[in-house]
């Protein structure tokens, strides 16, 4: 499920994120870039269960090409899946600044994100 207020990209994640799913987030996300130029995204994992086995997990194009337009994003969930999320988002090798919260923490996450 994906909602987009003006800047702010929110997707919530539930179960296994197949590779279909992540490319339509992909989509909306470059059409929200080109329309409002900077963007923040909070991620909301609920249920989340991990990603479903695909080769493609591996294509970077979409943040070699639009990762510098992604100004913040917050990743909010289980405390298991920290280390795995801030991988999968690349933390420490793009532009963007990545930050994981706790369900317990959603309010700080949403202040750290419009700060």
């Amino acid at each position: 499920m994906i909602d987009v207020s003006g800047k702010v990209l929110q997707i919530k994640v539930r179960g296994i994120l197949k590779k279909a799913d992540y490319d339509q987030i992909i989509q909306i996300a470059k059409v929200t870039i080109a329309r409002e130029g900077k963007v923040r995204a909070l991620v909301m994992l609920e249920g989340f269960q991990g990603w479903e086995r695909h080769e493609d997990w591996g294509d970077i194009s979409f943040m070699m090409e639009q990762g510098q337009h992604i100004e913040k994003m917050a990743i909010v969930g289980d405390e298991k899946w920290r280390d795995d999320a801030l991988a999968f988002t690349a933390k420490g090798f793009r532009p963007t600044a990545i930050e994981f919260f706790t369900a317990s923490r959603m309010n700080e996450a949403r202040i750290w994100l419009n700060a």
